[in-house]
């Protein structure tokens, strides 16, 4: 018996060190084939855009191609939480935004557990976000649109990337504020809340895509960023207007949970020196990104400290009594 016994626990131990040494070989040698990313947003916007841009460097040096593949709606959460069912052996990635972690998992039920059902891999942008109207708009400033949403109760449509988006919650704190009653129509991404806006469906938007601000196409009468932006310097901050909420965002890339630590190596890397390559840096100048590096340890610590301050803020705000999904 105790023969069997140490011959069955010698068969274990050389079958665990083969396993060991195999698995150690598969992530030394990848990526081996094409590796598929989900963007979470619908295609033309900046999320889209900037993934295509990133994707493009990245597959430069990881030696294949990145296969884009659109899981938009749900303002990002339909595609996390495809991402969160699949195999972590990093051929499916997702470009997504960190509001699908810590915003819209607090205000509604998600299919996936926002901490603890992903891979942090890489945060690439922050992002700067505006409330639009078009050219020939009556309100030339937020105070004229205020005015009008206080005096015509549920006339003014506004679009936004989605429920519980930062462009979403923007508004919603403004009109709380100001006791105005607007109506949020949401969209699958901030590219078609734009054109809904340009086809005269709605009044004004709370956009992510600043790329029409930036060449005039549309009229930007705020800026949802902490700071003033230089390439719109006279349009003010919501901060400035008195509204105590910005757009913290970050675009990034997720795995799902349990990756091989060397395979999130070996993508953090490709992705940090795609972030100065030609491709991501002209799509980040036409969206108004800007672009950073946060490495998968310092996007991790990032998005578990975010947790508790957005759960405070949103309190704060009485737009929650307690989260509707738990982190873990």
């Amino acid at each position: 018996m105790t023969y069997h016994l140490k011959k069955l626990g010698f068969f274990t131990l050389i079958v665990c060190l083969v396993m060991g040494f195999s698995g150690t070989g598969i992530a030394a040698d990848y990526p081996k084939k094409p590796v598929t990313m989900y963007v979470v947003f619908s295609p033309g916007g900046s999320m889209d855009s900037s993934a295509r841009g990133l994707s493009a460097g990245a597959e430069k040096i990881l030696g294949q191609p990145i296969v884009i593949v659109t899981k938009d709606g749900g303002g990002g959460t339909v595609g996390l939480g495809v991402l969160a069912n699949d195999t972590p052996d990093g051929y499916t990635i997702a470009a997504a935004t960190s509001t699908g972690i810590l915003r819209i998992p607090l205000r509604r039920k998600v299919p996936y557990k926002p901490l603890a059902s992903f891979t942090p891999l890489f945060a690439y942008a922050a992002v700067a976000s505006a409330t639009v109207v078009n050219p020939d708009s009556p309100f030339k400033t937020m105070q004229d649109l205020i005015e009008y949403a206080k005096a015509n109760p549920g006339k003014i449509k506004y679009g936004t990337a989605g429920a519980g988006s930062p462009m979403h919650l923007v508004m919603a704190v403004i009109g709380m504020k100001e006791n105005i009653n607007w109506i949020h129509v949401p969209f699958k991404g901030s590219a078609p809340a734009e054109t809904a806006l340009m086809g005269g469906h709605v009044d004004v938007v709370s956009t992510g895509d600043l790329d029409k601000a930036i060449t005039g196409q549309l009229r930007t009468l705020c800026v949802h960023t902490k700071e003033r932006m230089e390439i719109l310097p006279d349009v003010p901050t919501t901060l400035e207007l008195g509204y105590s909420y910005y757009n913290d965002t970050l675009f990034a890339i997720y795995g799902p949970a349990g990756m091989d630590p060397q395979v999130v190596k070996t993508l953090e890397d490709a992705f940090e020196k795609a972030v100065d390559m030609p491709p991501y840096q002209k799509v980040a100048k036409q969206f108004g990104l800007v672009p950073i590096k946060m490495k998968s340890a310092a996007y991790k610590k990032f998005l578990e400290d975010g947790w508790p301050q957005q759960v405070e803020i949103l309190t704060k705000l009485k737009l929650i009594e307690q989260p509707a999904t738990e982190p873990r």
